[in-house]
């Protein structure tokens, strides 16, 4: 089976431990691998513009239409964690989910995402605290029909002291979230 996923980096680091981790996933990842940096891609939050409420369509053209187009199999996010949640790049980048929402319940024609795998990859400094990290991973893989992730989740919580360069139990982690993907 040849998948494709999808790696949203929620990291501003290009070299941090964030990086690092993605990198051991890619190389244990078959078929093909689609990244999209929430930093640098350009991708704006919704503005509650609500076009989607007569569309259920976007009207903001940028680098979420990856997302939007459902090709994939698997979605794995992978971000720092700040003061116990994701970055604000990757909020944002979650609330462009409007369009589905919007589809769902105004105009009560739920879209028809395939059905996906998903999983986390979190690196936190100090006490490493993903609490409010997984409330919204849940929120979004939900919304983009993934499931999979809580069970599917590495996480390096002490970043600070020592590197995920270093994490021998979170590289493994990684891997094990490579094989589980591979598994079709």
């Amino acid at each position: 089976m040849n998948n494709k996923t999808l790696i949203i980096n929620g990291s501003p680091r290009p070299a941090g431990n964030t990086a690092y981790l993605i990198d051991i996933l890619r190389k244990h990842l078959k078929g093909e691998v689609i990244e999209i940096s929430a930093f640098r891609s350009g991708i704006a939050p919704c503005v509650d513009c609500r076009g989607c409420w007569e569309t259920a369509k976007c009207v903001v053209q940028d680098g979420m239409q990856v997302i939007y187009d459902d090709d994939f199999d698997n979605i794995v996010i992978a971000s720092p964690v700040y003061y116990g949640t994701l970055p604000g790049s990757v909020l944002g980048l979650m609330s462009r989910l409007q369009p589905w929402h919007a589809a769902t319940f105004f105009l009560k024609q739920p879209l028809e995402q395939r059905p996906k795998k998903s999983a986390a990859i979190l690196t936190a400094g100090g006490k490493g605290n993903q609490a409010n990290a997984n409330h919204h991973l849940s929120a979004f893989f939900r919304m983009v029909n993934a499931h999979g992730f809580l069970e599917h989740t590495a996480c390096s919580p002490n970043t600070d002291t020592v590197s995920a360069q270093e994490d021998e139990h979170a590289i493994a982690a990684v891997i094990e979230i490579a094989n589980w993907l591979n598994s079709g």
